[in-house]
């Protein structure tokens, strides 16, 4: 299982190439996770990487009966068909596709977080600005995302096996 942390700041290049952090490719192993990333907008306009295996295990799956939703064609048009397989180099950069860099508003300074199984690439003015701003609800973001997680863990306890 990743565990992937901390905040990094590079360029992206004239090639459109991002150089991924020692640490952070440090920290997966491409036997048991796979090769290169999916890249994929996620939320908050902000571009995520995953590993292979990852983005397997966490992309939703849904049965062809809900294939009438508008809504669930809609979102796996967007969660799959805008996804790419990026390859690593041997330098440790990947490619960012020119629409992934358009969508994402990333400008050639990005900041690269670490966020527990996926990396995000934010435009690096956009990143320090939502630190600033959420760094004054610290303590509320942290109660909340608790109280959230023992609502999920209750739910899950009340389901049957």
């Amino acid at each position: 299982m990743l565990f992937l942390t901390g905040e990094y700041f590079h360029a992206i290049d004239a090639k459109s190439r991002l150089t991924i952090p020692a640490k952070l490719r440090e920290s997966i192993n491409p036997a048991e996770e796979g090769y290169g990333f999916i890249g994929v907008r996620g939320f908050d306009g902000v571009l995520y990487l995953y590993t292979p295996q990852t983005y397997r295990r966490i992309a939703p799956q849904f049965n062809s009966r809900l294939q009438t939703s508008a809504d669930v064609r809609h979102y796996q048009r967007l969660r799959y068909g805008l996804a790419e397989h990026l390859e690593v180099d041997s330098m440790g950069r990947v490619l960012i596709p020119e629409n992934a860099v358009k969508r994402c508003g990333l400008l050639k300074e990005v900041a690269i977080i670490g966020v527990q199984d996926h990396i995000e690439v934010w435009e690096r003015s956009r990143w320090e600005a939502f630190v600033e701003e959420q760094l004054l609800r610290h303590d509320e973001l942290a109660e909340r995302a608790v109280r959230l997680e023992e609502e999920q863990e209750t739910r899950t306890a009340g389901e049957p096996a």
